[in-house]
């Protein structure tokens, strides 16, 4: 065969395979049209069936398909951000609702990045905070506050971490420090449900201890010294049991 005859056979050869595979994709595109109604249709039921406590507070986004998937996104009417999905594939469906609606997952990590940005912004602290627990463990009341994102600085489901730096090591300072970040926080009006702060000495930063369920009411405990020195020294003391006030040495 001749060189030009080769060429023009092998032009043929790629073309044929362009327009197979183009077929193939219009195919896929116009069967994956064709069946959207009866999967719609489905999906409806489903919700029905699974969801109708739900279903007055939900609205639905319009089906997308990719690959052999057919993919619904349910949203909470009130908040954006609560939301789970649906998909069909295999003549089967799944969803995410428990993760991502009844847990609220992804609204609880939106919510946390705010939270965080808000109250670093409002004190000039520089802390972290952590969501106490998920979405459906909490009191009906408080779950609607928080699917509302209705002053949630002030709504105690959430715990600010934070980590000092100590110069002098002893129950004194340590104390003062403690208070005075607790103080920055409680003046702007925010209210964690509780603290977990570490304190690093700053001469020797391999000493750090952890310390957790510190609350407001730290700042006015007349004994607040006797309960570090019990801390930093690895004492028992019925104070610590009392306030359910735990640490763990981290170095």
């Amino acid at each position: 065969m001749k060189k030009s005859q080769k060429l023009l056979l092998g032009r043929n050869i790629f073309a044929s395979a362009i327009i197979i595979i183009f077929t193939i994709i219009v195919i896929n595109e116009k069967g994956s049209t064709i069946f959207l109604p009866k999967v719609e249709e489905k999906m409806n039921e489903y919700i029905k069936n699974n969801y109708a406590d739900i279903e007055n507070d939900i609205s639905y986004n319009k089906i997308t398909y990719n690959k052999t998937q057919y993919t619904m996104k349910v949203k909470n009417k009130s908040n954006k951000n609560l939301y789970f999905y649906i998909y069909y594939s295999n003549k089967k469906i799944t969803d995410t609702y428990k993760k991502d609606y009844l847990k609220g997952e992804t609204l609880l990590k939106h919510i946390k990045k705010d939270l965080t940005k808000e109250i670093n912004t409002k004190t000039n602290q520089n802390c972290s905070i952590e969501i106490v627990s998920t979405l459906d463990s909490f009191t009906p009341q408080v779950k609607e506050r928080i699917i509302n994102e209705d002053n949630l600085s002030q709504l105690k489901f959430y715990s600010i971490k934070k980590e000092l730096f100590i110069k002098n090591w002893n129950e004194k300072e340590i104390a003062t420090e403690i208070s005075s970040f607790i103080n920055s926080i409680k003046e702007n009006n925010i209210t964690p449900k509780y603290y977990t702060i570490t304190i690093t000495d700053k001469a020797d930063i391999t000493k750090s201890i952890k310390i957790d369920n510190l609350t407001d009411l730290f700042i006015t405990n007349k004994n607040q010294e006797q309960i570090i020195s019990a801390i930093i020294n690895d004492e028992k003391s019925q104070l610590l049991t009392d306030q359910k006030i735990e640490y763990t040495y981290l170095n």
